[in-house]
């Protein structure tokens, strides 16, 4: 259980700059969305990076759950974006 939970710290430890990452580039974006008055929302735009990210699953028995989770991780970048 100790590698496990040594392995899920790493991922995690990944994870977090991987995000921190994003969230800077989504700051720059937001900034240019309100310099040049477009909309923070963009269905298309969204639908296309979910659809994206799970076709890249291995294991397709994940896509559901995939998906959840880049819907709460766009909505948390549309707060960012404002």
């Amino acid at each position: 259980m100790e590698e496990f939970r040594k392995e899920i710290n790493s991922i995690d430890e990944e994870l977090v700059r991987l995000l921190e990452r994003r969230f800077n580039v989504v700051l720059k974006i937001g900034q240019y969305k309100k310099e040049n008055n477009l909309p923070i929302y963009d269905e298309d735009r969204e639908k296309k990076v979910i659809e994206n990210c799970v076709s890249r699953l291995e294991n397709k028995n994940y896509s559901h759950h995939m998906e959840t989770l880049y819907h709460h991780i766009m909505d948390t970048c549309k707060d960012l974006e404002k």
